[in-house]
C-alpha cells in the first residue's frame, strides 16, 4: 500500500511528487502524460525562474525532476478510471485494469483550456490566441 497516490502530470502533480519524495513517503505518480496543458504552449513567459520556455521544454523539465526523486513509483501513459474508498484508504484503478491501494490520494488533474468558440480562434492559436499555464 502506498502512503500517497498522485493523479495528474502537470506542474501541481510534479510538485506533489517532489514533496512526497522529500518527506520519504512511499508514493505513486500516475498520469496520462507529464506537463499538463502547458506542453501545447509555444512560449511560456510567466514561469518563475525562466525568462521564456516552450511548453514542451517545461514538460521535459518537470518529468526530469520527478524521475530524479527516490522512492516515487512513476506510471506514465496510464489513465485513472476510478477512485474509491476502500477500508482505511483508497483504491485507484487504471484503464488497464490495474488497481493500486493508498492511504491518501491527491487528484491534481488541472483543467482543460476553455475555448471562446469565436471565428478565427483556431487559426490564430499561437499567433495572438494563447492559453496560459499558471
Amino acid at each position: 500500500m502506498y502512503d500517497c497516490i498522485i493523479i495528474g502530470g502537470g506542474p501541481a502533480g510534479a510538485a506533489a511528487a517532489v514533496y512526497a519524495a522529500r518527506k520519504k513517503l512511499k508514493a505513486l505518480f500516475i498520469a496520462e502524460s507529464i506537463g499538463g496543458q502547458s506542453v501545447v504552449s509555444e512560449s511560456i513567459e510567466n514561469w518563475i525562474g525562466e525568462k521564456s520556455i516552450s511548453g514542451f521544454d517545461l514538460g521535459k523539465k518537470l518529468e526530469d525532476h520527478v524521475r530524479a526523486q527516490e522512492g516515487i513509483d512513476i506510471k506514465v501513459s496510464e489513465r485513472v478510471t476510478a477512485v474509491a474508498e476502500d477500508g482505511d484508504g483508497f483504491s485507484v484503478t487504471s484503464a488497464s485494469g490495474t488497481t493500486y491501494q493508498a492511504k491518501t490520494v491527491l487528484v491534481v488533474t488541472g483543467g482543460r483550456r476553455r475555448k471562446l468558440n469565436v471565428p478565427g480562434e483556431d487559426a490564430f492559436l499561437g499567433k495572438g490566441v494563447a492559453y496560459w499555464a499558471t
